[in-house]
């Protein structure tokens, strides 16, 4: 008992001391979304969490635990009546064996499911960092302000500012191209309106729901948003207010089915009398989120707001907010800029629960194997040293290193094949609890389940071989000698 205590002991205080360490950086690690920045589903007290009084002393209990359970109850069994059969000890004690051989198991089995849990999540992270959104995510710092002023009072003053503006930062080193919109795709969305045709109205028929938002500038060529057919807006069309529309595919599908839709007339289909006529069709667009793979139609208007998000392309747009800020302090010194982002981050964010479970689930998995590779290796470094006169029996008859490597690796082996098969079933079960997580990845992807078994079975292998090459180079002298 004071050996365990003692070794439970050092392990709980390792264990503590990584813990001291890691948790900072786990906490830094984690994106705003998570941390509880804005965008996302915070998880609790996570920008506060660290080693308190609270987790040592659950550490300390776990560790004298430990040393009860693996300590305690081998020594009440291998005390009083077992004294006397320790001439025998070299032979090997089948229930002994089974005992390790079952820790070993569920060891195995365990960091498999963990191993498959994060392959899943991987491949998942794989695919949704892939996916492909409508719009670029990288070189593109977006910002608003809330412009405003006597001078700034009907639509026309208020266009001529927005152009004067983005010709400003348009000007700045490295800018390509400056547009705005009303609601920026992952950070604010876009509204939503009942849109009717006037075939549509002239036979009954509901009106779809679509999403709409007004753009302005080069938004689209910004965003490199692909313009399909037709045109973008022009700079008097928005000053004006004139009633054009741009809308996506997907809306030009809906509204007008098998039909070139530049120059048909849309309208919402309550609140007004008018009718909007499309100019032009551009791509489908993710927006609000970037694991929804139907495209939501979209219409877009000519705008003129007194705060749209302005977006900015630039391989320089992690290194343009102060710049941004001097132009803002000359042209509307008491108008705040607000929602700093890049298009990199808010795409950061939309992924953000799915990458920081991937890490903590990967950290676990890799800790894991390292576990189950190491108790592998234990339990047949200690059956080489229980069985060493049986192996200088065996070399003295003329049994040869290769085979005495070969069946202590098989011995670890199979161990290992049974604690993979008990846990790629324990996967299959518990997949489940991640499935709402995975995107474009089944629970029970194949590619998953067969490279983690793969990974686990080569690994125990060679936690196998290490002992297996010291049984291969006992010297039957001396195990005879000792025997």
């Amino acid at each position: 008992m004071a050996e365990a205590l003692l070794l439970a002991a050092l392990g709980g205080a390792a264990g503590a001391l990584i813990a001291w360490g890691g948790v900072p950086l786990l906490v830094r690690a984690a994106p705003d979304a998570v941390a509880g920045g804005f965008g996302g589903a915070p998880i609790p007290g996570l920008a506060t969490a660290r080693l308190d009084l609270i987790a040592l002393l659950f550490t300390v209990g776990l560790s004298f635990l430990a040393a009860c359970a693996f300590g305690l109850l081998p020594a009440l069994r291998f005390s009083g009546a077992r004294l006397g059969s320790l001439k025998d000890a070299g032979r090997g004690i089948v229930a002994g064996n089974l005992t390790r051989d079952a820790l070993v198991v569920i060891q195995t089995a365990a960091a498999l499911v963990l191993l498959v849990g994060a392959a899943l999540l991987m491949r998942s992270f794989w695919q949704l960092s892939n996916v492909d959104a409508g719009y670029d995510t990288k070189n593109i710092f977006t910002f608003q302000i809330a412009a405003g002023g006597p001078e700034l009072n009907d639509r026309a003053a208020m266009s001529r500012f927005q152009y004067t503006f983005m010709d400003r930062l348009k000007g700045l080193p490295g800018v390509e191209s400056v547009g705005f919109v009303t609601t920026l795709p992952l950070d604010e969305g876009a509204s939503t309106q009942n849109i009717t045709t006037p075939q549509l109205q002239a036979s009954g028929a509901e009106a779809p729901l679509v999403r709409f938002a007004g753009a302005g500038g080069a938004y689209f060529q910004t965003m490199g948003i692909a313009l399909v057919r037709g045109r973008h807006f022009e700079r008097m069309e928005e000053e004006q207010g004139l009633r054009f529309v741009i809308i996506s595919q997907s809306a030009a599908n809906l509204l007008y089915p098998g039909e070139d839709p530049i120059g048909k007339q849309v309208r919402p289909a309550a609140g007004g009398q008018e009718w909007f006529r499309v100019v032009g069709v551009v791509e489908d667009i993710l927006i609000d989120d970037l694991r929804r793979t139907t495209p939501e139609p979209m219409v877009y208007l000519p705008a003129v707001s007194g705060s749209p998000a302005y977006v900015i392309k630039s391989t320089r747009a992690d290194q343009l907010e102060p710049e941004v800020r001097a132009i803002i302090r000359e042209v509307l010194p008491n108008s705040p800029m607000y929602r700093i982002f890049t298009m990199e981050r808010l795409a950061a964010n939309a992924i953000a629960s799915l990458s920081f479970t991937m890490l903590l689930v990967g950290i676990a998995a890799v800790l894991a194997l390292v576990l189950g590779a190491v108790g592998l290796y234990g339990v047949l470094s200690y059956r080489v040293t229980k069985r060493s006169q049986e192996i200088g029996v065996r070399m003295a008859l003329g049994a040869e290193a290769k085979s005495v490597r070969r069946m202590f690796v098989w011995e670890g082996g199979r161990v290992a094949l049974i604690g993979i098969v008990v846990g790629l079933v324990a996967a299959v079960a518990l997949t489940k609890y991640v499935q709402t997580l995975l995107f474009n990845v089944g629970r029970f992807d194949a590619v998953a389940f067969a490279g983690t078994a793969a990974v686990m079975f080569v690994v125990a292998l060679l936690a196998s071989y290490i002992p297996a090459l010291r049984a291969s180079r006992v010297d039957p002298i001396i195990a005879l000698r000792a025997e």
